[in-house]
């Protein structure tokens, strides 16, 4: 609920600003006599080609243009959506015996950082403002991760719920929790585009090169598509215990708990985009949606060694559900000449249905251990974004 009050809140707040910024923008032009933004968009002043069609590609005053593209890096923070699964607990007395124990780790403790991604879109216009575009968007690398140690302590050691007859996870020196995360989509898109050009005169005439069909121009876009998404994770949990060897000098005894899950998504969505663009600036506000079947599946593993014998649990499950996908993106540009612009902007992205990997943690340690899957999870990513863009 919290995470979806602050999409809310920001989703609101960014409608608010960008209202208000645009009427007083519209407001100073008015005073100028510049171009009026109040009037409704006309589209018989789109651009036809002899067949009646509109947003020919041989004409330059389109606001719709023939074929574009941008790359652009961005910088993702990714939120912790967990539903606080108890991972590590941390004990004091004489083992077995637990006088005191309390839980160090929970799944929604481990945070993330901001990670690197990068975003491709490119598209080719085909006729009456119609348009194919293809996009690619990934997402590598989040890393979360703890690490807990006694620092020799005889009196205090660190184990997992209900792993107190273990070997190294029940009675462990040292403990690091590990948790990474990747996300890839690629989309194809059937874009419609409306728009028109205005000079700063709002006499529309050109000048021979389209000098002032490109000072003040306005698009209003809708598409409908196909996408696909994988969230491929993997949440590991690594244990060292110290212990004397009977020939005499330390000994080291390791364990590791491995879960893995991978989600493939794939269904249609439907978005919308709106554009406003001068003779230097510009802005740009992206909406997607999309429903889509869930294909997760999940597979983990433990090993326990060496003094009892080795627990070697490997198991998995799979199954379907609908996950959902909401996308807002915000940018500003700033145009470099009539093909090349600078984008920077500001993202969110929801991703709900998915099978987290901390999620699956099974601490029942047999079998049937680990033969469901949790497919409730949500991905939150927000962050910023700076590319390169041209239009021709």
């Amino acid at each position: 609920m919290k995470i979806h009050g602050t999409i809310m809140w920001l989703a609101c707040l960014g409608f608010v600003t960008t209202h208000a910024a645009l009427s007083e923008a519209d407001e100073i032009q008015s005073e100028l006599g510049l171009v009026n933004w109040s009037e409704p968009l006309n589209l018989d002043e789109f651009p036809k080609d002899d067949y009646g069609d509109k947003s020919s590609c041989g004409d330059y005053c389109s606001p719709c243009p023939c074929a574009y593209g941008y790359v652009e890096f961005l910088f993702l923070e990714r939120v912790n959506c967990g539903a606080g699964q108890p991972l590590i607990v941390r004990g004091e007395g004489d083992f077995p015996n637990l006088p005191s124990e309390e839980v160090v780790l929970t799944s929604s403790d481990l945070n993330f950082h901001y990670n690197p991604a990068m975003r491709v879109v490119v598209g080719h216009r085909l006729h009456n403002g119609w348009a194919i575009e293809g996009g690619y968007f990934g997402f590598c690398d989040a890393d979360a991760s703890a690490y807990f140690d006694n620092g020799g302590s005889e009196d205090e050691y660190f184990t997992v719920p209900g792993g107190e007859f273990l070997n190294v996870f029940g009675d462990g020196d040292r403990i690091w929790v590990n948790y990474s995360s990747q996300l890839h989509s690629g989309e194809l898109n059937l874009v419609c585009c409306n728009g028109c050009c205005s000079s700063y005169g709002g006499k529309g005439k050109g000048d021979g090169k389209g000098g002032s069909c490109g000072y003040c121009c306005r698009t209003f876009e809708w598409f409908v598509g196909f996408r696909y998404l994988n969230v491929s994770e993997r949440f590991r949990i690594y244990g060292e215990r110290d212990l004397d060897q009977t020939g005499g000098g330390p000994g080291l005894e390791t364990g590791f708990y491995d879960v893995r899950t991978q989600n493939n998504m794939f269904g249609p969505q439907i978005g919308a985009r709106v554009r406003r663009w001068n003779q230097r600036w510009g802005w740009e506000a992206t909406g997607k949606v999309g429903i889509f079947g869930n294909d997760a599946q999940q597979r983990q593993e433990l090993y326990d060694f060496p003094d009892f014998p080795i627990i070697d649990i490997q198991s998995g499950a799979s199954g379907g559900q609908v996950a959902y996908l909401g996308e807002l993106n915000f940018t500003g540009i700033y145009r470099l000449n009539d093909v090349w612009n600078l984008r920077a902007g500001y993202n969110l992205i929801w991703i709900g249905g998915v099978a987290l990997a901390p999620e699956q943690v099974d601490f029942a340690w047999d079998l049937p251990a680990g033969d469901r899957i949790d497919r409730t999870g949500g991905i939150f990513l927000h962050g910023v974004s700076c590319g390169i863009e041209a239009r021709w």
